[in-house]
């Protein structure tokens, strides 16, 4: 059955389910309490912060008590969750967000998505986010756009992340003690506290994670600190938000396909021999205002900065780089009756250093490069809503993005100097959405919006040096369909969404020698798929003491398809885009009774060309993972003991976690296409709550 077909038939099929479980009562004015109905949860990473019902796009949301963070050293498994968003891991430290497609032709990074720390970006000025150094217990929520939404938050072709600290939700004192361990190594020790008043919100916590790796130069050692705090007053709200990661991780890089099957625990290529690494310590802070001018007049604004040292030894160079950036986001909001408008801007000014320097045996050798780049990123935006009833709403939104950069060549070997000025075009933006309400648990919408990514540094270089001002911005429009509803008295909620992204100028990252990298515009494409997110409950009241069964299952399949990509003579026009698997489910049933919980999740990521010419499949892999929590109420004490242990990839499933798309032989060398996933293992966690 074809997408749209099905998507139809499921728009008709998912209202009559819910006139069916809600026999008896008022569709319009009845609610049901306690429920999976999420009429009232409001989605921070929209403009106005409509609920997640009637929001007009595509959106996930975890919130606070859903985000499972037992043994887990990295926010893919999270982010995972989310149907249509793939986050590859080649390791702790290597890891790509790949949302709808886009971000796929990415090497070793993120760079078509937008991220953000309570309003604080965690994207670089040059495009690339870092998820995977954030610990999930410094998370108290996940939210995903999903698509090009440039019109809300500039240069995000694929989409926006948006992570908010986390905030105590009962008033007093409360603390945690954690110790987890687990198979290869793995160790993680951390302590949370959190204070709230009437005035006041704090909250904070260090932790600490390692592991030696199963494979080959794979050690992991990386310690998280964060600091949340927030003044409640009359007019206005202040917060803060700090974190610090101090990270060292060797790299066992990717292995060619006899090294994959038959020793899958060796280090690629000569990374071991060279012990391969990276290390960086990284800063970011950020204080926001929240401002109620007048009864119709909001203003927030956010002042932010970052800082970051990376080093990172590899066989073909040494990369020595300082990273530095200010900037400010701000928005003032006015609502009069049914209309609400919003306008604002978010600026940074970054300052990017690095020297690049032989790689020798024992130390670092002779100076290679020494530049510095100054970037500025403007981005200016225009949003309105609309009620024209009770049952629709219309969002729409303008937004124009500045985007330039300064480059100083201070040393080369070669004297090529890539001294110059350099900027793009300004970037127009609009969006339009409208929501439609059937029931008064279930919605329809329909959104169209546009998007851009600018190049990085590295595909903005040519391979003698040069810079290639000519490169343009990769942009799409989005196309999206979509229904949202619960049934059954709210024991069932569903999310199902079909989309359809045109591209174009589409930014191909080709590698020309093992250490020189370079960027085209490679023609248009279109990546069409459906998504579905689910959750259910056998009861809709979550009573600790009564048995009950909670499930979700997300799901998505989608074609993704060169329209137009001519490369070194080859044409690859109607070729499928390599790297995206073309189907993805995540299912996960949690049971309760008398404070102990058992869970198990499954997930299947599909096969995937390796590939532009589509010779090199992937077949997928299927992984199962378990975990049984006790927790222990210590009577007449503040205190409370959680015991938790389990088994991730129970079947010992051999799989790869990441694909290298398109990767290079050299030197007659087999390409190196696979990172190998980890094998069973076996975790343990203790901790200790203490709340006053």
């Amino acid at each position: 059955m074809g997408s749209w077909k099905l998507y139809a038939w499921l728009m008709m099929v998912l209202p009559c389910l819910s006139v069916m479980g809600q026999q008896g009562t008022n569709p319009i004015e009845d609610a049901p309490k306690d429920t999976f109905a999420l009429e009232d949860v409001t989605i921070s990473v929209l403009p106005f912060q409509e609920t997640y019902q009637e929001a007009t796009g595509g959106v996930f949301k975890l919130s606070n008590d859903e985000i499972d963070r037992a043994y887990s050293l990295s926010s893919s498994g999270t982010i995972n969750l989310a149907p249509g968003v793939y986050m590859a891991s080649g390791s702790l430290n290597t890891q790509r967000v790949v949302i709808r497609g886009v971000g796929s032709r990415t090497p070793y990074n993120s760079n078509r998505i937008r991220a953000y720390l309570d309003d604080i970006p965690l994207t670089t000025g040059d495009g690339v986010s870092t998820l995977e150094d954030l610990d999930l217990y410094s998370m108290g929520s996940l939210v995903i756009l999903k698509g090009p939404s440039s019109a809300l938050y500039g240069s995000g072709l694929g989409g926006v992340i948006r992570l908010s600290s986390p905030y105590p939700d009962q008033e007093g004192f409360t603390s945690s003690l954690i110790t987890e361990f687990g198979s290869f190594g793995t160790r993680k020790y951390g302590l949370t506290a959190a204070f709230k008043n009437g005035k006041w919100a704090i909250g904070g916590g260090f932790f600490r994670s390692s592991t030696n790796g199963y494979r080959e130069n794979s050690e992991y050692v990386r310690s998280n600190a964060f600091l949340s705090a927030r003044r409640y007053g009359n007019m206005h709200t202040l917060s803060l938000t700090l974190s610090l990661v101090d990270l060292f991780a060797e790299i066992p890089s990717s292995l060619n396909e006899t090294d994959y099957r038959n020793a899958p625990d060796k280090a690629g290529g000569t990374w071991g021999l060279i012990k391969g690494y990276e290390e960086y310590l990284k800063w970011l802070g950020g204080i926001r205002l929240e401002s109620e001018l007048t009864q119709h007049l909001k203003n927030n604004i956010t002042v932010f900065y970052t800082y970051s040292d990376p080093y990172e030894r590899r066989p073909f160079n040494t990369l020595d780089d300082k990273i530095f950036s200010l900037g400010f986001r701000e928005h003032l909001e006015y609502e009069y009756q049914n209309i609400k408008l919003r306008s604002g801007l978010e600026y940074f000014h970054e300052w990017y250093d690095w020297q690049i320097y032989e790689t020798q045996a024992e130390d670092q050798g002779d100076l290679l490069t020494d530049q510095s780049e100054t970037r500025r990123y403007l981005n200016a935006f225009l949003l309105g809503q609309w009620r024209p009833g009770t049952r629709f709403l219309v969002d729409a939104g303008l937004n124009i993005n500045l985007l330039n950069y300064e480059l100083l060549t201070n040393f080369r070997e070669d004297s090529t100097d890539q001294s110059g000025t350099y900027s793009y075009q300004p970037v127009f933006s609009p969006r339009l959405g409208v929501s439609f309400r059937h029931t008064r648990d279930i919605w329809s919408y329909v959104t169209a919006g546009h998007g851009f990514s600018a190049p990085s540094l590295e595909e903005t270089l040519l391979p003698e040096g040069s810079i290639n001002d000519a490169l343009r911005p990769e942009s799409g429009w989005n196309l999206e369909l979509g229904n949202r509803g619960s049934t059954l008295a709210g024991r069932l909620f569903w999310d199902l969404a079909i989309y359809n992204i045109f591209l174009k100028d589409m930014l191909v990252t080709k590698r020309i020698t093992e250490d020189i990298f370079t960027g085209i515009n490679a023609g248009r494409a279109r990546n069409t798929g459906m998504e579905l997110w689910v959750k259910g409950s056998l009861h809709a009241e979550q009573d600790p003491s009564r048995f009950n069964a909670n499930m979700s299952l997300g799901y998505n399949i989608s074609r993704n398809r060169f329209i137009d990509f001519v490369d070194d003579g080859t044409d690859y026009s109607g070729n499928t885009l390599p790297g995206i698997p073309f189907q993805e489910l995540n299912a996960v049933i949690k049971a309760h009774y008398a404070g102990m919980e058992f869970s198990i999740q499954h997930r299947y990521s599909g096969q995937q060309w390796m590939n532009d010419a589509n010779e090199q499949l992937y077949p997928g892999h299927h992984l199962t993972h378990i975990q049984l929590k006790g927790t222990l109420r210590i009577a007449s004490s503040p205190f409370q003991l959680i015991l938790r242990g389990g088994i991730r990839n129970l079947f010992d499933i051999p799989h790869a976690s990441m694909i290298l798309i398109n990767a290079p032989s050299f030197g007659g060398t087999a390409p190196r296409f696979y990172y190998p996933g980890t094998p069973r293992q076996i975790h343990l966690g203790i901790e200790l709550r203490y709340k006053k």
